[in-house]
């Protein structure tokens, strides 16, 4: 297991593709108070962050992902965090939008979903 970032270049790990522009994502991690960028190595690349909680449970290599993604199978003892201490916190997504008044069906369902969904609220 890895103690530190640094030593993910003994590991394979499963890399994340943009769709758009094909880049390949950088592991983020805080050290002194500063996220550090990390170009990982593996042998599989998906363009789909639910693959990599498949792949990390198929044994292919370390995922980076979202903890709820995650958690149900770290709660089953399926998979295990690592570099916890380095993982940066993620404050979660926000939604913008025009008006309480008038909101359109489609939008009220779907903030009823997200709030739903949020997991921590």
């Amino acid at each position: 297991m890895p103690r530190h970032p640094s030593e993910l270049v003994e590991h394979n790990c499963v890399r994340f593709r943009f769709s758009g522009s094909g880049a390949i994502y950088k592991w983020e991690f805080k050290a002194n108070n500063h996220v550090v960028e990390y170009e990982i190595g593996g042998n599989l690349t998906i363009s789909d962050s639910l693959f990599s909680v498949d792949a990390a449970l198929d044994g292919v290599g370390l995922a980076y992902t979202f903890d709820q993604l995650a958690l149900p199978h770290i709660r089953s003892k399926k998979l295990q965090r690592v570099l916890e201490a380095f993982s940066p916190t993620f404050p979660g997504f926000y939604l913008y939008y025009p008006s309480r008044r008038q909101q359109p069906a489609k939008l009220k369902a779907f903030v009823d979903y997200a709030l739903k969904h949020a997991g921590n609220r």
